[in-house]
């Protein structure tokens, strides 16, 4: 406590140059906004290194110790700052949604069921480690969560597309698309989140597409972006490739969000959109990665190595067999098999059909089952060191599992709270 009204006396002393600093100045360039941070005074550059060596939570209580203190947490400056040199570090929490999907004209918006589980990792008396919820949030959360810096992106069919920050607590509900095209029975739409660490901004990228009655060709799609900033509205932007569907939430690498996607062609594509120019570029899939339209089930879309891939696992449970494909530069794929170790075959000995749900920090691939019961079991794979780990999830509320099976949409990601500083200001 001592330390806090030191810090926050030197604060009220130097009011003029925290203002100044906060504040910042803006030179147009063409390429865009450059961040130029005026020159800060030595005594508090060292109190600013001890903000940033505190708890991302202890900040956001530290808000409230004055309106000075609460404009620096939030400057821009010291959120960038802090996502390189927070300590110590916190083990990454895997959030957990579970929505009860119900027949489309017996929704009404706003009213379904729907619940954010924060799991932490806890090890029992005999050494087997599990996952607990240390927080649940009703209402919350939602289908293809996308974390990028802290921040979950999420969706619900038939609902407008939100934001949540864990650490701060804020939340945002994107305004609704009124899209150009329209058909007698309706469209489908696919969200993607990216970020743009040149403009320090967040876009939400919206397909609109529609198919024919049975589903297995695309007749025509449509695209708009949001920029996420004070003001920010949706905008219409042109695709000059083939209509197409997302079959899979989308990945931000390095500026540029990645998608796979089902044509009304034979061949699969990976779609590319670079969130700072708003421009497309596709690249054909394999063929031997997808050699059938409506395979999604035993394919996932990951990141490895920092770069978008391909993951085949449907011989997984019953022949211990992953196949990777890699997007290498240039648009090559190279291609990796693995085989799973003889002594982990009983990790996927039930026949369970099982989705990917991302990565985790470290590099494991999550790996789910379709199917929801009790008691629930998540495994992780290790691509590099090609291991594989079943984790129990504990704590999920009973009446979750009394559901129909069919009713209840499950999806996980992980996140590193350290990052979830960042504020987002709408």
């Amino acid at each position: 406590m001592g330390l806090s009204r030191a810090l926050v006396s030197s604060l009220r002393w130097k009011k003029r140059s925290w203002k100044a600093m906060i504040r910042g100045r803006r030179k147009r360039r063409r390429g865009g906004d450059d961040w130029i941070a005026p020159e800060i005074p030595w005594e508090i550059e060292i109190e600013i290194e001890i903000l940033l060596r505190l708890p991302a939570k202890s900040l956001m209580r530290f808000k409230c110790v004055s309106k000075l203190w609460s404009c620096l947490i939030h400057s821009r400056y010291f959120c960038n700052r802090y996502l390189t040199v927070a300590s110590p570090p916190q083990p990454p929490n895997l959030y957990m949604s579970l929505v009860d999907q119900l027949e489309p004209a017996r929704v009404i918006v706003g009213t379904r069921e729907s619940v954010l589980l924060s799991l932490s990792s806890s090890s029992s008396t005999d050494g087997a480690e599990y996952l607990s919820p240390d927080l649940i949030l009703a209402q919350l959360g939602g289908l293809h969560m996308v974390v990028i810096r802290g921040l979950i992106f999420y969706s619900v069919p038939t609902e407008p597309c939100s934001i949540y920050n864990p650490t701060t607590g804020q939340f945002i509900t994107l305004a609704a698309i009124n899209p150009k095209i329209s058909a007698p029975k309706g469209f489908s739409k696919h969200y993607s989140f990216g970020y743009d660490p040149v403009l320090d901004q967040y876009k939400v990228v919206c397909t609109f597409l529609i198919a024919s009655k049975k589903r297995k060709r695309i007749t025509s799609s449509e695209h708009w972006v949001y920029t996420v900033e004070a003001g920010g509205s949706w905008k219409r932007i042109e695709f000059n490739g083939p209509a197409h569907c997302p079959a899979r939430p989308g990945l931000c690498i390095n500026g540029v969000i990645y998608y796979l996607a089902s044509t009304c062609m034979s061949r699969d594509i990976v779609v590319s959109f670079d969130v700072r120019s708003e421009e497309f570029n596709m690249t054909q899939a394999p063929d031997d990665a997808l050699p059938a339209y409506g395979k999604p089930v035993g394919v996932g879309f990951i990141e490895y190595g920092g770069k978008p891939a391909i993951l085949d696992h449907t011989n997984l449970v019953p022949m211990g067999l992953v196949e990777l494909w890699v997007l290498e530069d240039g648009g090559k794929w190279s291609k990796k098999s693995l085989v799973l170790k003889p002594c982990q075959m009983h990790l996927v000995a039930n026949n369970m059909s099982l989705l990917v749900h991302g990565t985790t920090i470290n590099g494991e691939v999550i790996l789910a089952p379709i199917s929801f019961f009790s008691p629930y079991y998540i495994l992780y794979y290790d691509l590099q060191n090609n291991d594989l780990r079943k984790v129990e999830i504990r704590g999920i509320p009973d009446h979750w599992f009394s559901k129909p099976d069919m009713n209840v949409l499950m999806y996980l990601t992980q996140l590193d709270e350290s990052e979830s500083i960042i504020h987002l200001e709408i």
